[in-house]
């Protein structure tokens, strides 16, 4: 079987007419209004632009006035950022404990002293309540573990 040459450079060719070809419109003079229309769109889009840049200006100047951070920090109360990568958000999550304590040890130095008396002697009493919650649970573990070791018992003798 023959086979047929140059068909696709014969495509090739009229491709490259038809690129370089003067279009209709522009030989008979009708191309006023199409740049007329693409004139208006530049002009519209500059504007929108010019308009998007106001807007991140305005919203720095409010960012500015209510005292947020530029760190990416959600506000004062959360002292970290939204991490970026994984090992960013590990190492966040391994300050974080260490950073909110220490938050919270400088508001408690800004408070009076009646204040963190009545916080220590509420956390104190928290502490006293969960005594008997920790007492129950640890009974209840002991008195489970009886019938449970009968029960994987009996069934390692059925196997």
């Amino acid at each position: 079987m023959s086979r047929q040459t140059g068909k696709g450079s014969h495509r090739r060719k009229e491709a490259a007419l038809e690129r370089k070809a003067t279009q209709r419109h522009q030989f008979i003079g009708e191309a006023e209004t199409e740049r007329a229309e693409a004139e208006f769109r530049k002009h519209e889009r500059l504007e929108s632009e010019e308009s998007a840049e106001t807007i991140r200006e305005m919203a720095r100047e409010l960012e500015k006035a209510a005292g947020l951070r530029t760190d990416g920090a959600m506000g004062p109360e959360i002292p970290f950022r939204i991490p970026r990568s994984i090992e960013e958000g590990k190492r966040l999550i391994r300050e974080a404990p260490e950073a909110m304590r220490e938050k919270a040890r400088e508001r408690l130095e800004k408070l009076p002293e009646p204040a963190r008396k009545v916080i220590d002697l509420a956390g104190t009493l928290a502490g006293l309540a969960m005594v008997p919650v920790r007492l129950g649970y640890g009974i209840a573990r002991d008195l489970l573990r009886v019938p449970m070791e009968m029960f994987r018992l009996l069934r390692q003798r059925e196997v």
